[in-house]
């Protein structure tokens, strides 16, 4: 559903755009200040370039914030398995303690019933 949703919307703004380009064929002096390079393109090209540098900039924003959460996923990531890892060494450590000191008790009963 959602991707027919999102052909719909994209076949609408197709449309849109080349309904404005075939009605928007006039020339337009497009300047590069403070070059001076003066070109003479039609303004449906004008303002679709303007769009795609307009996309490919978001797109450049974007993945720029996409590769910074990535690299702080992984630096958490390595974190949590450095808690985990310690965690486990502590849990163990606990663990062989435990065992010690009934072992310790274990002894000290029978020492204490004339074992």
């Amino acid at each position: 559903m959602l991707r027919l949703l999102r052909v719909l919307i994209g076949l609408t703004g197709l449309a849109i755009v080349v309904l404005f380009a075939i009605a928007n064929r006039q020339p337009v002096d497009v300047r590069f200040w403070p070059l001076p390079v003066s070109v003479d393109l039609p303004l449906y090209g004008v303002l679709l370039v303007g769009l795609v540098i307009g996309v490919l900039l978001t797109a450049l924003a974007a993945g720029i914030e996409i590769l910074r959460l990535r690299l702080r996923c992984h630096r958490l990531e390595r974190r949590l398995h450095a808690f985990e890892e310690e965690a486990r060494i502590r849990a163990e450590r606990e663990e062989e303690e435990a065992i010690a000191r009934a072992q310790a008790r274990g002894r000290q009963l029978a020492l204490a019933s004339g074992g």
